[in-house]
């Protein structure tokens, strides 16, 4: 980006605070101070409610590292990190050596590089002079004393002034993690690591908890199915992660594929496959009873009457004449005429 200035902030010769503006570098920060600070309060709020120890750890190693790390950045960021002043001269016991020494300097007029005697400057910096161990750094366009890198994450140049602020940022950033790190650690004991991962509050949680999944559960729960159609194989294994134990094992962190006992394998799916099947729906084979009932005819049952397929109609008028007028109760005379027109309907029908 080079030297640039705003309001007084910037990496120009005239600017009164020092600040790089390089926009990547600005984002970069940004992040730097964001991660920080959602990091404490976070670990505040949910890694240390009801337990001492955390309490503990919190107040009297996170909090001061934080800000610590925190402070350091902020002077890495702020901190000139040895740019040289315009104007700024040889010391004079050295005047004499250096003014005598061979420096190499790229030709503007003929192009290539070129050899003269005399001290070093920095054509970038208008021929400002250039110390023995200064480097020009491109993004905060300045020549920096002891330069070292240009870090994006304090967004500034690392130089002879700063160096120290941006070990100490990385220092106490590490520091805040370890502490971070014991008090998940704390948490996790804590809640509970018995046998399996317990999370009730999430939906993979209870599924690795109750071996059903979040359709099962729900339709259980709603009362749209009965819980014994979900319920688990066996108990004798996790059906998320497989295995040959239902505990906590090293293979459930690894992306291995998921194995169940051979025993069980087939419950578990719900179905039976060997290669040997043929590529093809499969079909219900024939049930022999169902043919020998269906090759006699199917029956209707009429009160106690049996009317088979295959009698003749005027059987049928009989029978529904027989059942309509007389099975040993008494019959008034309009159960006689709905009976006869029935007959005249079924006649009717038939021509």
């Amino acid at each position: 980006m080079g030297r640039s200035t705003l309001c007084g902030f910037g990496t120009d010769f005239t600017s009164r605070r020092w600040l790089s503006l390089d926009p990547c570098g600005i984002l970069c920060v940004s992040m730097s101070i964001s991660i920080h600070l959602f990091a404490l309060f976070a670990l505040g709020f949910t890694m240390i409610s009801h337990y001492l120890l955390s309490q503990i750890l919190y107040a009297l190693l996170y909090v001061p590292f934080s800000a610590l790390a925190l402070a350091s950045l902020f002077m890495a960021t702020m901190t000139d990190p040895g740019a040289v002043p315009m104007g700024a001269r040889p010391i004079p016991a050295n005047l004499a050596s250096e003014s005598d020494s061979i420096v190499t300097e790229r030709d503007t007029v003929r192009g290539g590089l070129r050899r003269r005697r005399g001290i070093r400057r920095c054509r970038k910096c208008n021929d400002n002079y250039k110390p023995p161990r200064a480097h020009h750094d491109s993004v905060t366009g300045r020549c920096v004393v002891k330069m070292d890198h240009y870090c994006p994450w304090v967004c500034n140049a690392v130089g002879i002034m700063n160096h120290k602020f941006f070990i100490l940022f990385i220092l106490y950033t590490f520091l805040t993690a370890i502490v971070s790190l014991a008090l998940i650690l704390i948490k996790f004991i804590r809640c509970g690591m018995s046998s399996t991962i317990s999370v009730k509050q999430s939906n993979n949680g209870e599924a690795v908890d109750t071996n059903m999944s979040k359709i099962a559960r729900m339709k259980t729960r709603a009362g749209l199915s009965n819980a014994d159609e979900y319920r688990p194989v066996a108990t004798e294994f996790n059906e998320i992660f497989g295995g040959e134990h239902p505990t906590l094992s090293w293979h459930w962190f690894l992306p291995l594929p998921v194995r169940f006992p051979e025993w069980a394998r087939d419950n578990v799916l719900g179905y039976e496959y060997n290669l040997s099947f043929p590529s093809v729906p499969y079909q219900e084979p024939s049930d022999t009873d169902t043919e020998s009932v269906a090759s006699r005819g199917s029956s209707v049952s009429l009160g106690r009457m049996s009317v088979t397929s295959d009698r003749d109609l005027g059987d049928v008028e009989s029978d529904v004449e027989n059942i309509l007028v007389g099975s040993g109760g008494p019959l008034d005379q309009e159960s006689e005429h709905s009976s006869s027109v029935k007959k005249r309907s079924i006649a009717g029908s038939m021509t």
